[in-house]
C-alpha cells in the first residue's frame, strides 16, 4: 500500500515538473533583499497598484501591501502557487490590499497599473512588450529583474543582491521606439 501510494505521489510530482517545464518563465523564488530593492526602485507609493505577472509564491505582493501600502495583485498560471499565495495573504491578514488571480500573464489587463513586476524569462519579456505599451499610462514603472525589454531604454539599472540587473523603464510616448 505505502509504495502504490509513493508511485502516485512520484507520478503526480513528475508531471507537475514536466508542466512548469512547458512554462515561458520557471519559477525561481527571489531572496527578500533583492526583492526589498526591486520595490524600492520602483518607487512605488502608498495607494499604487502594482502587479507582478509571473507572481509565483506571491512574495512581492505581499511585500508590496505590507512594507510599502501598495494595492497588489499577482497573477500566475500554476494553481498550486495561487493557493499558496492566497493562504500567504490571508495569513498576513492583507486581503483588502492584496490578491493572487490565477491566470496567463499574457492575457491580463495591466491598464490600471502604476507598476509592473517581472522576473521572467528574455522571451517572455519580448512577448509581454507591445501590451505593456499599449496599456501602460504615461508615468507608470516596469521593473524587469535580469533580463532588459528589447529596446527600450532604462531610466535606471539597480543591482541586486546577486549581482544581476534590475531595469527601470518609465512608460512614456518615447520608450521602445529606440533600437538597443
Amino acid at each position: 500500500m505505502a509504495w502504490t501510494l509513493g508511485i502516485l505521489l512520484g507520478g503526480i510530482t513528475l508531471l507537475w515538473i514536466a508542466w512548469n517545464l512547458t512554462l515561458d518563465a520557471l519559477w525561481q523564488p527571489t531572496d527578500p533583499v533583492t526583492m526589498r530593492r526591486l520595490l524600492t526602485l520602483s518607487g512605488i507609493k502608498p495607494g499604487e497598484r502594482l502587479i507582478d505577472l509571473g507572481c509565483g509564491d506571491g512574495r512581492f505582493v505581499v511585500a508590496a501591501a505590507k512594507e510599502f501600502g501598495a494595492h497588489a495583485t499577482g497573477v500566475e498560471i500554476d494553481p498550486f502557487r495561487v493557493l499558496y499565495a492566497k493562504a500567504w495573504i490571508w495569513l498576513a491578514r492583507l486581503s483588502d490590499r492584496a490578491k493572487v488571480i490565477r491566470g496567463n500573464m499574457y492575457d491580463v489587463d495591466v491598464s490600471d497599473a502604476d507598476v509592473v513586476i517581472l522576473f521572467l524569462s528574455a522571451t517572455s519579456n519580448f512577448r509581454l512588450q507591445k501590451r505593456l505599451r499599449e496599456q501602460l499610462a504615461d508615468g507608470a514603472r516596469v521593473v524587469s529583474y535580469y533580463h532588459p525589454m528589447w529596446g527600450w531604454q532604462p531610466d535606471l539599472v539597480g543591482e541586486a543582491r546577486d549581482g544581476y540587473p534590475i531595469y527601470v523603464y518609465r512608460m512614456s510616448e518615447h520608450l521602445g521606439k529606440t533600437s538597443r
